[in-house]
């Protein structure tokens, strides 16, 4: 099937010019300030842009959730904002804030909680129909502001840091169909998959999954953030675990608060930070301790990589 969006500029172009709220935010972002910190294994990319405190700050609880009304669905889009259907699933809309020069969101059509159960395939289905752009998912408890609608993003493939990063994979496990890595020294405990097998990408996927399961909280679901694209002939997928949502300083007061919310791309490498204080004061050794309490513990990961050392396809 032909994708529906075979011309994404041509659709970003037209809804800038109705969408009047993406398009001022559009416009914005390109005033947003950037600033590059390096380690020894890992790039960030630091990207100051206040219009991300909707996001950031949100709020998720299940009182919040069934009080606010969902803006990923049809009923409720904003004056302007207008989608696209996806292989009649899911629709395509423009994000109204932005964190990419191209920013796009990829609700399901129901209102459906985010879980990527059943999911998996369609992303990377959208991957090779769109193989110009990197796709993300969120878990419920992972950063999705959104958590009570199942979503997708997509954005302008190569912006992450990660994509570049995962030349130096350090390979786990190796056949003549699939690949899993890591990188070493990370900061971020970080799976890279790959094959040009979208069935057996999935199988191992959902093995991880289970694997993931009896190792990290898991309630509705394992604290995953998730990427996907696809190049050429073949896919790379990469699952970031993790064992919490926020760090302690985001629920402090005064000078010790830091607004830390991380998603998926912000575990990627491009940490979008909303309030310039925060901007200010960031570095490798503070995103150390930041991420350190969301990653998983090194005693956890030793166990889970000795798993995937040994991970094969099952019928």
């Amino acid at each position: 099937m032909t994708s529906p969006l075979s011309d994404p500029e041509q659709f970003f172009t037209s809804q800038l010019k109705d969408f009047k709220i993406a398009q001022t935010n559009f416009l914005n972002l390109q005033k947003a300030l950037y600033r590059t910190l390096r380690g020894d294994n890992f790039l960030f990319q630091l990207q100051y842009n206040p219009e991300r405190i909707r996001s950031t700050a949100a709020k998720v609880d299940e009182k919040t959730l069934k009080e606010r009304k969902c803006f990923l669905c049809p009923a409720n889009l904003l004056p302007g904002q207008k989608g696209i259907p996806y292989r009649n699933k899911y629709n395509i809309f423009i994000n109204p804030y932005p964190i990419f020069d191209r920013h796009f969101t990829i609700p399901d059509r129901h209102h459906t909680p985010q879980l990527i159960d059943g999911r998996f395939g369609d992303m990377l289905m959208l991957a090779k129909d769109f193989p110009a752009y990197t796709f993300f998912y969120n878990g419920p408890k992972c950063g999705a502001s959104a958590p009570d609608h199942f979503h997708f993003q997509m954005a302008t493939r190569g912006v992450m840091p990660v994509e570049k990063e995962i030349e130096n994979c350090t390979v786990l496990r190796q056949t003549h169909s699939y690949q899993i890595g890591t990188i070493e020294n990370y900061m971020r405990k970080i799976i890279v998959l790959t094959s040009d097998q979208p069935d057996l990408l999935e199988n191992l996927f959902l093995q991880i999954l289970s694997l993931l399961s009896q190792n990290i909280p898991s309630q509705p679901e394992p604290m995953i953030n998730l990427l996907c694209w696809y190049t050429s002939s073949y896919w790379n997928v990469i699952i970031f675990p993790r064992r919490g949502l926020r760090p302690w300083q985001f629920y402090e007061e005064g000078n010790d608060k830091i607004l830390f919310s991380p998603g998926c791309v912000d575990f990627a490498g491009l940490l979008v930070t909303p309030r310039k204080e925060d901007y200010d004061r960031y570095t490798p050794e503070l995103l150390a301790d930041l991420f350190g309490q969301l990653t998983l513990t090194n005693e956890t990961w030793e166990k889970l990589s000795a798993s995937l050392r040994t991970l094969i396809p099952t019928n």
